[in-house]
């Protein structure tokens, strides 16, 4: 299905919501916590405590699985609703495991490398299995601990843009572990965003991300280097990302559970390894080395004290709430071109609103990278056709489906 007036609240709640997510992310890191009244702008220190990003993340895909649990409610008594599938489980429905991004990644029924579950009945993901979820959790959780950390160092359109690299690394990881091959033009589209992503990545260390209110026109040196390892953390995190969406094909294809609750349950096993995992990094790192992104009393402090970065950390318990709704419904009701679609204009929104608020200066070299990676993005899923390597008509009508329902 296209995009038409009956759905288009869903993609407006989607950008809306999408954007919000990434620009609350980069406010929340400019927000000075040390030294703000000082003069030299060089002496302020800003929030950078990626591991309560994570916290935050999870925290908003539990009340996915508290929503989940009510629709349901509502669908047993008074009726089912057009949009019950997002929370009931269908006999038809594999299992689909949600990033933070709101992306679902579920197992072809056709193609090369397809685990095929012919005269089965899937089970239904549910009591002990649900813990199943607990492996792709894990590696959410790096991966978005890891982009959490690049962000604080990469303007917030560059580090958007890096998340296409995601279609990359899940393309290889499935060729090599799935059996899966790729076709000519689908390698094409590969080789077209890794040079955007390339392209980009030049750009961003060229022009490094400015801090907000700084006025200083002759960055610190020091700003590129920055610049570098958040584009590489941003990269390195892909693969934990396709990891999972691997793993989840492999693995756990033959189960079934609604999408939303699978964020709920994503949420809940999150919490607790974040949790778990900052109390451990605290007393064996950040008790020694106060200041560092594993001290967590310093990370709680600035919290309570400064309303810039709790106001808006309420405000992204809902919107990663949102997001995943609105995200999983235009996936499953909108086909996955327009998703691809509107993919593109949420990165080119983060964008405007960076350039806006003075947080990046505009770059045409940037501008030639993002071409080129919406380009090999929409030949990869199939949006427009190659101009080299067209594929080849497919037997089957899903048989040249994108091997993501969306690009991050």
């Amino acid at each position: 299905m296209s995009i038409n007036r009956d759905n288009v609240g869903l993609v407006i709640g989607m950008l809306i919501a999408g954007t919000a997510n990434t620009v609350i992310s980069k406010y929340q890191d400019n927000t000075c916590v040390k030294n703000c009244d000082n003069p030299d702008q060089s002496t302020h220190e800003h929030f950078e405590q990626p591991l309560w990003q994570t916290l935050n993340m999870f925290a908003g895909e539990v009340l996915c699985l508290f929503v989940a649990s009510f629709c349901a409610f509502l669908a047993e008594r008074y009726g089912r609703a057009k949009w019950a599938s997002l929370i009931l489980d269908e006999e038809d429905e594999g299992l689909a495991v949600v990033d933070s991004d709101g992306l679902i990644v579920s197992a072809p029924e056709h193609g090369h490398g397809a685990h095929v579950h012919t005269n089965s009945k899937k089970k239904k993901l549910e009591g002990p299995l649900v813990l199943l979820l607990w492996i792709p959790t894990l590696c959410d959780l790096l991966a978005s601990t890891l982009m959490n950390v690049g962000l604080i160092y990469c303007a917030a359109s560059v580090y958007q843009m890096l998340r296409g690299a995601l279609v990359i690394f899940t393309g290889i990881l499935s060729v090599i572990f799935l059996g899966r091959r790729l076709k000519a033009f689908e390698w094409f589209a590969l080789f077209t965003i890794v040079a955007g992503i390339a392209t980009v990545g030049l750009s961003s260390v060229i022009s490094p991300a400015t801090t907000p209110l700084s006025g200083d026109e002759d960055p610190n040196p020091d700003e590129a280097v920055k610049a570098i390892l958040g584009i590489f953390l941003v990269l390195f995190a892909q693969i934990f990302t396709a990891s999972q969406f691997v793993i989840e094909e492999k693995f756990l294809s033959g189960y079934q559970i609604a999408p939303l609750r699978a964020v709920g349950y994503e949420g809940i096993f999150g919490t607790i390894s974040v949790l778990v995992a900052m109390f451990a990094l605290h007393f064996t790192v950040g008790a020694a080395n106060p200041g560092s992104y594993f001290d967590l009393n310093q990370g709680l402090e600035q919290i309570k004290t400064y309303p810039q970065i709790w106001a808006p950390g309420i405000v992204m318990l809902f919107t990663i709430s949102f997001f995943n709704f609105f995200g999983i419904s235009v996936t499953k009701i909108i086909c996955a071109t327009s998703r691809s679609t509107i993919d593109s204009c949420r990165t080119l929104f983060i964008w405007a609103i960076s350039l806006y608020l003075g947080w990046e200066t505009f770059s045409i070299l940037q501008v030639v990278g993002f071409v080129m990676l919406v380009y090999g993005t929409f030949v990869f899923n199939g949006v427009i056709e190659p101009h080299v390597c067209k594929p080849p008509k497919a037997v089957h009508a899903d048989e040249n489906r994108p091997l993501l329902h969306s690009s991050a």
